[in-house]
């Protein structure tokens, strides 16, 4: 079986099904669209579900379905769409916090791409996310140094982005849990007058608007911890 690279670009990622005596099947998930029309169609249950999900079988499979071979039995599709089918949305009403939480640890939040990303999305809110992820290098570095320059004349005292501080991917994948409880102790501990920290609300925008997302950050760990208690 051969890959049709168009499907590789759009699909966001493929997946792979391996059975005995069959070469792997490679497939994509379906889209959101999708899949709720395919929902749609099988509450309705004006098409029969071994029909709907061979349906969602032929619409993902990422080769040529006219070149599978013909000896292997039907219901080996139809399983497949119907696991394409729960994976891409009917699993969501049972495991949504965990499909959540997978996702927030696999978001490499202090990347350089996600970084300049959610910079351009401050400063120019038309802009999509699919949008972004089709533009060329170039265009991403060029639109997010106009977007930081917009940000600063707007005087909101946005300041322009540290490279140094910046990961790449893959250090943003290996980065360890932030130490909530020891960033929420500077913050008490800049409370007041002690010692050489100023009064929080001398502070400048800048380092206000650090700690506050310190604080908060460190409000949601102790909900979840209490939650799971």
């Amino acid at each position: 079986m051969s890959v049709d690279i168009d499907t590789l670009i759009d699909s966001k990622g493929l997946y792979k099904t391996v059975v005995p005596n069959a070469p792997p099947f490679v497939w994509r998930l379906l889209s959101m669209k999708e899949y709720n029309a395919f929902r749609k169609l099988l509450f309705s249950e004006a098409f029969h579900p071994y029909v709907l999900y061979g349906a969602v079988f032929e619409r993902c499979y990422a080769g040529n379905v006219a070149f599978i071979d013909g000896n292997l039995p039907a219901g080996l599709f139809i399983s497949i769409g119907e696991m394409i089918m729960w994976i891409s949305g009917g699993s969501a009403g049972q495991t949504q916090k965990e499909d959540i939480t997978m996702a927030r640890n696999a978001y490499p939040a202090d990347s350089v791409h996600e970084v300049m990303k959610r910079v351009i999305l401050l400063a120019f809110p038309s802009y999509t996310l699919e949008t972004i992820e089709e533009w060329t290098r170039p265009e991403l570095l060029y639109k997010f140094t106009v977007a930081e320059s917009v940000l600063v004349n707007r005087g909101i005292g946005y300041e322009p982005i540290d490279v140094r501080k910046i990961m790449s991917a893959g250090q943003a994948a290996k980065k360890q849990a932030i130490d909530f409880q020891r960033e929420n102790q500077q913050l008490s501990d800049s409370k007041g007058m002690r010692g050489d920290h100023e009064h929080i609300l001398d502070a400048s925008p800048q380092e206000f608007e650090r700690k506050r997302r310190i604080a908060q950050a460190a409000q949601s760990q102790r909900e979840k911890q209490l939650s799971r208690g």
